[in-house]
């Protein structure tokens, strides 16, 4: 399940909650399968934003996203950082702050620069005058290293929009396969990944390899991940179970969990904090190529 929220100095609001696969919620934004290329440089950005998963309820449309608002009142939006990075199969965790905003805050628009559409993003409910958004950007498995420059500015009731802010994604090209799992949160704190595999193994920093040829290709320490289990090939069929624990905690850190195979993916979202350092995030099972949530 993945979210686009919004906090504010009191309240938070759930925008968009949804917890369907992957490949659904890139429905709306890619072409039938039959003419994607096998492996997508992000460097492609018209190519990448038929691919990108973005929350439920995102439309697209051509061309450029409406220009900024000059006229007093108008939102203001920041990022608390310039880069990320990120991986194929994984979930960027983007974060950002808004200000100044007289009435409700009505959507977001997102575009991936030098693309030759974007994406608007409602929004449903009542907000604040300032606050924080939280917008996490799924990158399907086949999306090869490199990166990508998204441009993100909120518009309010009244149709004033916020000069954009942009963030570069950096793609690491991490392991998939037959299974992947990968966590990624947004805070910088030290989140790490378990997966249990059915022969009762558990992978992790601790343990990064497993007999039945499951691996860690990435532990992340200080930043907001990603990290990255995969079996390559020939994943034993059987039950796996996927935790997130919170090696270094804050009040609390929201994380964001894909599960990748071939034919589908699913993601889940939670928080991790001081007083609930573990979370069993998703158990599921494999036989032969199907999967089982």
């Amino acid at each position: 399940m993945q979210t686009l929220s919004t906090f504010g100095s009191t309240n938070r609001f759930w925008v968009i909650l949804f917890a369907i696969s992957l490949a659904l919620l890139a429905g709306s934004c890619k072409k039938p399968a039959d003419v994607l290329p096998a492996e997508i440089d992000p460097a492609n950005a018209s190519l990448l934003s038929q691919v990108l998963i973005m929350p439920s309820g995102t439309q697209t449309q051509a061309g450029d996203a409406p220009s900024p608002t000059t006229s007093s009142g108008t939102p203001v939006v920041n990022s608390p950082y310039t880069t990320v990075i990120s991986s194929n199969g994984s979930t960027a965790p983007l974060t950002y702050t808004y200000q100044n905003v007289s009435g409700n805050l009505a959507g977001c628009y997102v575009q991936v620069v030098g693309a030759d559409r974007y994406f608007r993003i409602p929004y449903g409910s009542n907000s604040s005058a300032s606050g924080r958004l939280s917008l996490p950007v799924g990158i399907p498995t086949n999306v090869l290293d490199g990166q990508f420059t998204l441009a993100f500015c909120v518009y309010d009731a009244n149709g004033r929009v916020s000069a954009p802010v942009t963030v570069t994604i950096n793609v690491l090209r991490l392991g998939t396969g037959a299974i992947q799992v990968s966590l990624s949160w947004d805070d910088d704190t030290d989140q790490d990944l378990y997966v249990t595999d059915p022969a009762n193994e558990i992978i992790s920093y601790r343990n990064t390899s497993s007999s039945s040829g499951g691996a860690l290709d990435r532990d992340d320490t200080s930043g907001y991940g990603p990290e990255n289990i995969f079996w390559t090939q020939n994943a034993p069929d059987g039950r796996y179970q996927v935790r997130v624990n919170a090696y270094r905690a804050a009040t609390q850190t929201n994380f964001y969990v894909t599960v990748s195979y071939p034919g589908g993916s699913k993601s889940f979202t939670g928080n991790t904090s001081f007083n609930v350092r573990t979370v069993n995030v998703t158990t599921f099972t494999k036989s032969g190529s199907t999967i089982t949530f």
